[in-house]
């Protein structure tokens, strides 16, 4: 099966919401917790729009997608996120649009969840100078798992922290890890995500990888 990797564009977002919504299903809390009512065609909308808004409004910010070239089918995405040339990315308090929660404890659960899931992606970054490579989502369709389409998606990453010199990291999901490791990311630790008091009844786990620098920077 032929895969190509090309950068999505905003028609795109609808189908790769979908396929990360298909791909992580009730495994991931956290998801249910960052994208309410995903499963509702009402919260599938909301969540394209809101990934066309976050391509459209963040520089630092790349979505993907693994296409079978025979058919034009997009079987899986990621979201990289690149940091270069020393521009750290304005990593103040977490904002989001109320109209994506149904209340406002969901939305302040949500806030402060996400938080702590960006922790050590933020303290890479920051310790990075701003000179980075993190991706954020990667998913593919069910349908077309264990064909290489993770591995192809993964190697647009690898390549560009490769061309730039610089360090790649990714919040893994735990079964997850294996893929990442393949492809040169080392596996650091283990986290757990749980906001205290009333809303600790949500845990989100996740593998902690760091790919080493390679490339130019380190041969010059």
């Amino acid at each position: 099966m032929p895969i190509q990797v090309l950068e999505a564009q905003d028609a795109d977002m609808d189908r790769i919401f979908a396929i990360a919504c298909d791909a992580f299903g009730s495994n991931e809390p956290l998801w249910d917790v960052f994208w309410p009512a995903h499963w509702t065609p009402a919260g599938r909308q909301k969540g394209g729009e809101r990934m066309r808004e976050t391509r459209n409004s963040d520089p630092h910010t790349t979505y993907m997608k693994a296409v079978d070239s025979s058919t034009g089918t997009i079987m899986g995405m990621a979201k990289w996120n690149v940091y270069a040339n020393n521009t750290l990315p304005d990593m103040g308090a977490v904002e989001y649009r109320q109209n994506f929660w149904a209340d406002d404890e969901e939305l302040a659960y949500a806030t402060s969840m996400t938080e702590l899931f960006v922790k050590e992606r933020n303290a890479a970054i920051k310790q990075s100078g701003g000179n980075l490579v993190s991706l954020d989502i990667l998913t593919i369709d069910p349908a077309f798992q264990r064909r290489g389409v993770g591995a192809a998606l993964v190697q647009w990453g690898t390549e560009k922290a490769d061309e730039l010199g610089v360090e790649a990291v990714v919040e893994s999901s735990v079964p997850g890890k294996g893929l990442y490791e393949k492809n040169g990311f080392v596996f650091q630790r283990d986290c757990v995500v749980s906001v205290p008091g009333k809303w600790g009844h949500v845990e989100g786990r996740f593998a902690w990888l760091v790919r080493p620098k390679k490339g130019l920077a380190e041969s010059t």
